[in-house]
Formats: C-alpha cells, sequence, structure tokens
C-alpha cells in the first residue's frame, strides 16, 4: 500500500491566531485557529501539527537565550522554573477551511496534562506557535470504493471528520463513522437536532459533524450511556459482517487506543478488507530528529521487522505492516 511520504509535503513554524477555544464535554475543547493570508502548506486527513503550549513571541513561538559560547548554556529562568511546557505537543486536525481572509484548521483535543491544560486556558485573540504540517497521511485511491467505514475510539475521532470531509469532496459513495467513548459525558461531537442515536448499531444521521459530509453514524459507549453498549470494534464487526462482499467494496481507516486499533485492523486482515490506522506515539518533535515514537513494522530482513519513526514514517499504516507486541488482550 503506497501512502504519502512527509518528504514529499511541505512544512513550516507559523504563529496563527485563535479564533475559539470551548468546551465541548467534560474534557475534550475545540480549537479554532487562523493564519491571516493563508500560507499554510497543504494538508491532508491523518496529517497532525505541533502545537507550542506556551507563550509566543515574534519569532515563531521561539524565546531567545543570549550565550557567548565561552561555557555551557544555563537555563535557570522562565524556560525551567515556569508552569509552561517546553515540548510541543502532537494535535491531530480535524479539519481546515481556506477563505479569502486566510487558513483555518480545527483541533479537537482533550485536556490530560500540563500542555493541554495550558492550553485550554488560551483565549480568542492570543497566537500560538504551530509546527506542520507533519506526517503522511491517509490514502484515499482515485477509484474510491463505495465503501468507507471511519473508526475513532476517544481523541481518535477527530481526524475521521477531517477524512469525512475530503471523502465527500472526491465523491465517495457511503461513509460510515463509528465513534467509541467511555461515556456520553466524553463524546466531543454534536447532535443534529431531533436525531436518536441507534442503540442497536445502525448507521443514523444523528452526529451534526459527520451529517454534514453526508456521513451515518454509530456510537459506542463502555457504559451503555449513549448510543451501543460495549466497545466500538464489536459494532465494527457486526457492520462488517452485515455487508455484501464487504471485503471488494470497503475500506476501513481507523485512530484511537493501540488495543483498539490492533483488534480493528486484525478484524480486517482476517476478512480481506483494506484498512489504514493512524497509530499514536509520544513524539517530542513530530520530524524525525528525537527518535522517541519507534515502532515495530514488517520489513524483508531476516527478523521480518525494522523500527520505523510514527511521526515521519506515519503515522498512518496498512493494518498488515504493523507489528503488535504480545497477545491481544
Amino acid at each position: 500500500m503506497a501512502l504519502c511520504s512527509n518528504s514529499e509535503l511541505a512544512r513550516g513554524t507559523f504563529v496563527m491566531e485563535v479564533l475559539a477555544n470551548h468546551l465541548l464535554c467534560d474534557e475534550h475543547y475545540l480549537l479554532r485557529l487562523h493564519l491571516v493570508g493563508g500560507g499554510f502548506p497543504a494538508t491532508q486527513p491523518g496529517q497532525f501539527v505541533q502545537l507550542q503550549c506556551r507563550g509566543v513571541s515574534d519569532r515563531g513561538g521561539l524565546r531567545t537565550v543570549d550565550w557567548d559560547d565561552s561555557g555551557w548554556l544555563k537555563l535557570t529562568g522562565a524556560e525551567l522554573k515556569g508552569a509552561e511546557p517546553l515540548l510541543r505537543r502532537p494535535m491531530s486536525l480535524a479539519g481546515r477551511c481556506d477563505t479569502d481572509e486566510g487558513v483555518e484548521l480545527e483541533i479537537i483535543y482533550r485536556v490530560v496534562g500540563a500542555g493541554t491544560r495550558w492550553l485550554s486556558a488560551v483565549g480568542t485573540g492570543e497566537t500560538l506557535g504551530v509546527l506542520g504540517p507533519l506526517g503522511n497521511a491517509f490514502t484515499i485511491r482515485g477509484d474510491v470504493k463505495p465503501l468507507a467505514a471511519l473508526v475513532g475510539g476517544g481523541v481518535g475521532i477527530p481526524p475521521m471528520i477531517y477524512l469525512a470531509a475530503t471523502l465527500r469532496a472526491v465523491g465517495s459513495k457511503k461513509t460510515v463513522a463509528f465513534c467509541g467513548m467511555r461515556s456520553a459525558n466524553l463524546l466531543p461531537l454534536g447532535f443534529v437536532p431531533g436525531a436518536n442515536v441507534s442503540a442497536d448499531g445502525r448507521p443514523t444521521s444523528s452526529i451534526a459533524d459527520f451529517a454534514r459530509y453526508g456521513a451515518a453514524s454509530v456510537v459506542t459507549t463502555d457504559d451503555g450511556s449513549l448510543g451501543v453498549r460495549g466497545f466500538v470494534t464489536d459494532a465494527l464487526e457486526k457492520w462488517i459482517d452485515r455487508q455484501a462482499d464487504a471485503a471488494e467494496r470497503l475500506v476501513v481507516y481507523v485512530c484511537g487506543p493501540e488495543r483498539m486499533m490492533r483488534k480493528a485492523g486484525e478484524m480486517c486482515i482476517a476478512r480481506g478488507v483494506e484498512c489504514q490506522l493512524l497509530l499514536e506515539r509520544y513524539m517530542a518533535c513530530g520530524m524525525g530528529t528525537c527518535q522517541s515514537c519507534v515502532c515495530k513494522i514488517r520489513a524483508d530482513n531476516p527478523q521480518g521487522w525494522e523500527y520505523k519513526l510514527c511521526c515521519s514514517d506515519g503515522p498512518v499504516f496498512g493494518a498488515g505492516e504493523v507489528v503488535w507486541e504480545g497477545p491481544l488482550r
């Protein structure tokens, strides 16, 4: 499977204005960023950006420290003592809009630590340092298959919104989004007024974020507080098995917790269904420099695999390429 290489895409460092940063549910926020006049490189679903979760200067979000090279560099000020994180945070793209006024990026993030906690307090009109776009993207062939299943778990849902918009633009015949959360209070999406979320796994036009692109949705929660009770992969499996000749007609895109992605990938491989996984790893640089986001990918060598970098070689890989550690529990 040929995926788009990071080396083929332009990237840069930008200072972008915050248009909105508001709470969607108990833990997730919607961040909308604007770059006046455009100039942000082309992006595709599956790519991500690195956000500087600290104040920016006029040098693209970098702070300067005087050093006369007569000795070791010493950082004793806000760089070390402040509560602002030093490293950027990787964020997948949930959408993009190009207008006459510039470029707008949408990011949906979950508050889980110091960086995202700082980010949640940023107000409209403030600025953020953005590095990107980074990584490769989901493969959408010219001969778009009639069926596409977009499977997102938790913070793996946002890139599926961008993918739904792109599939609609290229003429995909039918798209179904599978959204899994622990409970209803963690759903970072809006509802179509008057629509009901199905409790039996039947796709409905109930989630506004997907319905606007012609995609039906299936919602699952671990505790049964909304939609189908259980894991999103169980709902996906039942749906796939109801499709006649699914292997020839279907492509599945997945992002979310590793166990969920592994189960979805192995399920698709067993049925001969094309499946692409957007892997998640801790990333410090996002460009392949720090070597911190390694993953095992199948290779034609004696051991049968080699290490690849999730940020620059991925984050999207074919399900059959990924080598998982240990048994699936």
